[in-house]
C-alpha cells in the first residue's frame, strides 16, 4: 500500500472510450467530527486538495460535491447539490445532472487511506457494461457506495430510484447489475468521522513508515 509500490496503470484505451469524471464528496455535516472533514490534513494537504490533486491523474475533470451554503474554493470545481434529498445520492444525482455523458469516480473525504494504488485496482477491474464497479464495503457483504465508479448509463435508473422515494446509494447498487471487487487491504476503506478514528489513522499510518 506504500506510493513505492507498482502497479499497472489504467489502459488508456479504456479512459479514452469511456471517459471519467472525479467527484469528491464533501457535503457531509461532520457534526461528529466536529470540524469540516474536507479540511484535515492527513497528507500534508486539506484532504479536498490532496483528493483534487489524486482524481487529476485519472479523471478529465475533477468536482467537489458541496452544500450550496459551503464555501468550497472555485479552483476545486465546486458542484452544489441539485436534488431536495440529505444523501450522498444528492452528490452522485447532481453530478449526473452536471454531465450524463461521463462515468463518475467518487470519492469520499473521510476515507484518510485512499491513494493512487487503491483507485488504480479499482479502474483495473472496471467493466464498463455493469451499472458500477465498486468494493466490497468493510463487512464484505455489501458494496461500498461513496468509493466507487459509476458507470455513464447509471444516471437514468439512479434519477428513477430517486424519484420514486429512494435515497441509498447502497440499496441502489445492492439492487442493480454491478461488478464487485475485493479491495486489495482492508485498512483502504477506513473511515475518519470522529476524533478518535483520526488517531487511528495516524496509528495506522505511522506503522508503516517503520
Amino acid at each position: 500500500m506504500s506510493s513505492s509500490e507498482k502497479t499497472d496503470t489504467v489502459p488508456a484505451q479504456q479512459t479514452n472510450q469511456f471517459p471519467i469524471n472525479g467527484l469528491i464528496l464533501a457535503g457531509g455535516r461532520s457534526s461528529r467530527m466536529g470540524k469540516e472533514k474536507r479540511l484535515i490534513v492527513y497528507h500534508q494537504l486539506p484532504q479536498q486538495e490532496y483528493l483534487f490533486t489524486l482524481l487529476t491523474e485519472f479523471c478529465n475533470h475533477v468536482y467537489t460535491s458541496c452544500k450550496l451554503n459551503q464555501e468550497i474554493p472555485t479552483e476545486l470545481n465546486p458542484l452544489p447539490d441539485h436534488f431536495e434529498v440529505d444523501s450522498p445520492l444528492n452528490g452522485i444525482l447532481s453530478a449526473f445532472h452536471h454531465d450524463s455523458s461521463h462515468a463518475w469516480l467518487t470519492v469520499p473525504v473521510d476515507m484518510p487511506m485512499i491513494d493512487r494504488i487503491v483507485i488504480q485496482f479499482l479502474l483495473q477491474h472496471r467493466d464498463p457494461e455493469k451499472i458500477a464497479t465498486c468494493y466490497f464495503d468493510s463487512d464484505g457483504k455489501n458494496p461500498e457506495p461513496l468509493f466507487a465508479l459509476w458507470e455513464a448509463h447509471a444516471a437514468k435508473p439512479l434519477l428513477k430510484f430517486y424519484e420514486a422515494g429512494n435515497f441509498s446509494p447502497r440499496d441502489f447498487l445492492n439492487q442493480s447489475d454491478i461488478k464487485l471487487i475485493t479491495v486489495p487491504h482492508p485498512d483502504y476503506l477506513l473511515n475518519a468521522n470522529t476524533p478518535d478514528e483520526v488517531k487511528l489513522w495516524q496509528r495506522i499510518s505511522r506503522s508503516r513508515k517503520r
